[in-house]
């Protein structure tokens, strides 16, 4: 590529995660490592590309109350929206150790309580270094993705000119 060639665009997914706090609305953020080749330093939420993965045919059954078709149409676009949902999740899982997803009991896990922390943290390990995918760590442990606790509310692109660039949907989650 030369500098004169557009930067492609990536499909990317970021969810910020708030809360109620004791003094008002509280927002979880990362900061990116000083050396990071993009942005380093910068306050950022969870999020980055659509990996392969994450648009595969078999994720539908672990995604709780959201199907391809509703997930496309909220994105206004043909199909492959579910990818999205999965994307901002598995990158929550990989960069903050937080997993939206729904345990066989029904409620929202917390691996900070959760037995055997030591197991989650080789799954993150293993899904972030692409060696197992997010469907099969669900089949594994029993989880449902907790898609539809995650709210659509914006698409943003990275400006012409950026060294990478970004087609990214932003999500809401509690």
């Amino acid at each position: 590529m030369t500098a004169t060639d557009p930067v492609p665009l990536r499909d990317a997914a970021t969810v910020l995660i708030l809360r109620d706090g004791a003094e008002g609305l509280e927002v979880f953020m990362l900061r990116r490592n000083l050396n990071s080749d993009f942005v380093g330093g910068a306050y950022v939420f969870p999020g980055g590309a659509v990996d392969p993965w994450d648009r595969e045919l078999d994720l539908e059954p672990i995604c709780h109350g959201r199907s391809d078709a509703d997930a496309s149409r909220r994105l206004g676009i043909e199909s492959g929206g579910l990818a999205f949902w999965v994307a901002a999740i598995r990158e929550s899982f990989e960069e903050a150790g937080v997993l939206l997803a729904y345990g066989p009991d029904g409620d929202v896990v917390d691996l900070d309580h959760e037995a055997g922390q030591a197991r989650w943290a080789e799954h993150r390990g293993a899904v972030d270094r692409g060696e197992l995918r997010l469907v099969d760590l669900c089949a594994a442990e029993q989880l449902r993705l907790a898609v539809d606790g995650m709210h659509y509310f914006g698409h943003w692109i990275t400006p012409e000119g950026a060294p990478r660039r970004y087609d990214t949907r932003f999500f809401l989650a509690a």
